[in-house]
């Protein structure tokens, strides 16, 4: 019978196909997050070390897609039923991943390497250096502008000149050096007698600290400002003047961010074919396993295609060797499930028709019994006639010594009258096998007790009954116990020395119903093929003295408790008997 194993199988590996599937992408985020960054900013392949750890998975995948192809193999080598056509699927799907995967690596790895060709293009370089030279060309020609001014003879002018007017003199400054940010002059102690600034506090603390006719560069929160000193002297006395020029806003760390980035282009552009590389690894590396998961759903979707065929091709070999009892299950409603419905049906229809047709080879039977009937009969009246026909003689013709045939005429007489009353009665008993009364029957110990009458008689014979389960049953006591008893003593009958009789029981399920099925296996000489077609025909016996009426009543006692019966023998290795019976009443 069809069962849910296998469903609540595929079940579980689709559930674990999907789980190893989010597994893959949570690697791929890491990877793409962690390395592929430190490749690309630091130019290093060091940190893909870690990648050995990640290799459990694909390590997994294959062992999983090996484990199953040794399990196909020995599925193809035991013939089983729809291993051929789960092979060749299996080799479809896989053809149709790598045909798929194929042109997606192509166009992914074309697309990489036209990205980092465009990435590290001589235009990108060139802005960086341009961006890199304008940030020093800035930077020198402020330092050197405000130089040129500090040593200029117009600076001088307008100090010396105007020192009596400080107002005009920041305007003529910033007339003569517009990038002037601020000027400050202080007498030789250090005090500040002119201050003025264009932008924000540019104030100098401490003149003394400045050494004369150098620029120096300080920070102002996130701006840099260039500053020189110049000392005058008037009547007398050293003035200081200080220029001061105020930077453009980050215009330092903007400086640094150009020459940072210039460096990690040059050494990611040195290391262009290894970062290809790594990135065609990396592609590959999380290909495989994505190929191999597809190749393990294929193994999934092959069992599950499969499975309602191979239940098929087996219930089909089932009723071609004659069982007509097999059903498959199915709890799927697609066309597969169709197609085994109707198979369920054509065998119930098929079993039906089987029986009309037993039921008409018994008529048949019947009649040929009754012929056979009248002939067996007939064989003991003739005796009785003639020993009858001896005593009448020899009364009329010699009454005196009748006693020399009085005797054996009627011992022959009584005899044959014996053996026709026994061939009536077991004729009796075949052809009006009473209604059952039906009642509780424990299996186990009914079959124990009628098999301890023949174990003490046959004792180089063992009677294994461990694989008979002690379900109760409901039937004819006397009756089933009849069956029990001819099919025992027939099995210990068939071994001639030493052997085994074992006897098995097992729950079934047929339809909406569950039988107890018996096995009773012996190892004796078997049932030749040429007789296994009359072996439940009355009168038909190979046992010297036998009626021939024994295994036609055991079938009509399993038939009139709507069971069945029927057997498997090989010659020179055993038989075994199987009987099926309801484990409740059926209609």
């Amino acid at each position: 019978m069809g069962s849910n194993r296998n469903t609540k199988s595929a079940y579980v590996g689709l559930i674990s196909i999907v789980s190893i599937y989010i597994l893959l992408i949570i690697l791929i985020l890491i990877f793409a997050n962690k390395v592929l960054l430190e490749i690309a900013t630091n130019g290093s392949i060091s940190s893909l070390t870690i990648i050995p750890l990640a290799m459990v998975l694909p390590i997994f995948l294959i062992a999983t897609i090996i484990f199953n192809l040794l399990k196909l193999l020995k599925q193809r080598k035991k013939n089983q039923p729809g291993s051929n056509f789960k092979t060749r699927l299996l080799i479809f799907f896989t053809f149709i991943t790598i045909l798929s995967s194929i042109p997606q690596g192509i166009l992914a790895v074309n697309f990489i390497n036209s990205a980092i060709t465009s990435w590290f293009s001589s235009g990108t370089e060139e802005a960086l250096n341009g961006g890199l030279d304008i940030a020093i060309e800035y930077n020198r020609s402020s330092m050197e502008g405000i130089a040129v001014f500090r040593d200029s003879f117009i600076f001088e002018n307008i100090i010396l000149n105007t020192v009596a007017t400080p107002d005009s003199i920041w305007r003529n400054i910033k007339g003569a050096f517009p990038s002037v940010s601020s000027i400050s002059l202080f007498d030789s102690l250090g005090n500040e007698i002119f201050y003025k600034s264009k932008e924000s506090n540019l104030r100098v603390i401490n003149v003394l600290n400045f050494e004369n006719n150098t620029v120096t560069r300080s920070k102002e929160g996130n701006r840099s400002i260039l500053r020189t000193r110049k000392e005058f002297l008037q009547n007398g006395e050293n003035i200081y003047a200080v220029l001061s020029i105020l930077l453009p806003e980050n215009f330092d760390q903007n400086a640094r961010k150009i020459t940072d980035s210039l460096k990690i282009f040059t050494r990611n552009k040195d290391f262009q074919q290894t970062f290809l590389l790594s990135i065609i690894l990396f592609y590959t590396y999380f290909s495989l396993p994505i190929i191999l998961l597809s190749i393990l759903t294929s193994f999934l979707l092959s069992e599950e295609i499969i499975q309602p065929i191979a239940h098929l091709e087996n219930a089909i070999s089932r009723v071609v060797q004659g069982d007509y009892s097999y059903r498959i299950l199915t709890h799927s409603k697609d066309d597969l499930a169709n197609l085994v419905n109707s198979f369920n049906d054509m065998v119930s229809n098929l079993e039906l028709s089987r029986n009309n047709y037993v039921h008409t080879e018994k008529i048949t039977a019947w009649q040929e019994i009754a012929q056979r009937m009248a002939h067996e009969i007939k064989n003991p009246l003739t005796p009785i006639k003639l020993s009858a026909q001896r005593i009448l003689k020899k009364y009329k013709n010699d009454p005196d010594s009748i006693e020399s045939v009085l005797e054996p005429a009627v011992d022959a007489i009584i005899n044959e009258v014996e053996n026709l009353t026994q061939l009536l009665s077991e004729f009796k008993d075949f052809s009006r096998m009473p209604t059952p009364l039906k009642e509780n029957i424990q299996l186990k110990s009914l079959v124990t007790e009628v098999s301890l009458l023949y174990s003490e008689s046959y004792s180089r014979i063992t009677l294994d009954l461990e694989g008979l389960e002690n379900t109760e049953l409901k039937g004819d006591r006397g009756q089933i116990q009849r069956v029990f008893s001819n099919l025992i003593s027939n099995s210990f009958d068939a071994i001639a020395d030493k052997g085994i009789v074992t006897i098995q029981s097992e729950i079934i399920r047929k339809s909406k119903n569950y039988y107890c099925r018996i096995m009773i296996t012996d190892t004796g000489t078997g049932i030749d093929s040429k007789m296994k077609k009359n072996i439940f025909n009355p009168y038909f016996t190979t046992k010297d003295g036998g009626t021939g009426l024994g295994l036609p009543i055991i079938e009509r006692i399993i038939a009139d408790h709507k069971g069945v019966i029927w057997y498997e023998s090989e010659k020179e290795v055993g038989t075994t008997f199987f009987i099926e019976l309801p484990m409740e009443d059926t209609v």
